[in-house]
């Protein structure tokens, strides 16, 4: 009968490692994203007819999603 194969103990000096390299890539990630260029002022219409502008939410944080049904 065959045992199944047991993965050693993880020493917690690799554990610390691939924590730090998390915590790296992390950092790597937030300071690129804050890095980015900032985005052009555009204007929509709304449903209602209404127009919105990017410049009127200067300064928060705001989630733009474009779709499209058919």
């Amino acid at each position: 009968m065959k045992q199944a194969l047991r993965r050693p103990p993880t020493a917690p000096r690799e554990q610390i490692a691939i924590a730090g390299l998390f915590v790296l890539l992390f950092c790597a990630v937030t300071l690129r994203a804050a890095q980015a260029a900032t985005v052009p002022d555009f204007s929509l219409q709304l449903l209602d007819g209404k127009s919105i502008s990017l410049k009127d939410y200067r300064g928060k944080p705001i989630l733009v999603n474009f779709f499209h049904s058919k």
